[in-house]
């Protein structure tokens, strides 16, 4: 589970993440479960724990979660399984922001990311997702949103109200940098992007955006707000 904290305030947006991503090879709940919860701090911790309960694991840490679209920002975690990859995206702009769920079966011929899904949002050279669905969850105007598991999405929103609210994108950069030292889930390494380009209909430009993706991933959209 990935790290994203995206930021739509009134007169720009910011969007980070970590960029690690951890591929069970096999089902391993036990070690799931601690590291999700941040029992696990560190790389060596998760790869003792992983010998000791006989997991096997692929890790990376250049997967980017975060990207652009034109002028808006976008971010996505991902739930992968044999048969189902799950996307919870998040669209932004100044002002604005666009929550979806993303359902798709599985992939077949396709540049595949370290767990097995399609990247979205890249060059793909191959078939595209045998089916899809993206079910509109949320709008939200000005505000913080967070992704990740318990421990990290908690770390982010202690962080949030030591500083009262008042997110900007060093504290954005700041939470990225204590949640990678602080559990093995996400990676030291970040990305984090901005935009200050305003539109003038923030929620038709995500609705687009969001539009224009289920028409290159074949992606069918679900009650469109």
């Amino acid at each position: 589970m990935s790290l994203v904290i995206a930021l739509a305030a009134s007169r720009e947006a910011v969007i980070g993440a970590d960029r690690r991503a951890i591929a069970f090879l096999g089902s391993c709940p036990k070690l799931e479960e601690e590291l999700y919860s941040g029992l696990i701090k560190n790389d060596q911790q998760l790869q003792d724990r992983a010998r000791e309960l006989g997991a096997v694991l692929q890790i990376t840490n250049s997967k980017e979660k975060v990207w652009t679209r034109g002028d808006l920002l976008v971010g996505e975690v991902t739930e992968i399984s044999f048969e189902l990859c799950r996307r919870r995206r998040i669209y932004l702009a100044p002002g604005a922001s666009l929550q979806v769920d993303i359902t798709s079966g599985k992939v077949a011929d396709a540049n595949l990311d370290v767990a097995g899904c399609a990247i979205a949002g890249r060059e793909e050279t191959g078939r595209k997702e045998a089916c899809g669905e993206a079910r509109i969850r949320a709008w939200n105007g000005v505000g913080c949103t967070v992704y990740g598991n318990r421990f990290t999405q908690k770390l982010a929103y202690d962080e949030v109200g030591r500083a009262s609210g008042r997110v900007n994108e060093a504290l954005i950069k700041s939470i990225l940098a204590k949640a990678g030292n602080s559990s093995a889930s996400v990676s030291r390494e970040c990305t984090v992007l901005h935009s200050d380009i305003k539109q003038s209909d923030p929620k038709a430009a995500l609705l687009k955006a969001l539009e224009e993706d289920c028409n290159e991933s074949g992606w069918r959209l679900c009650a469109p707000q």
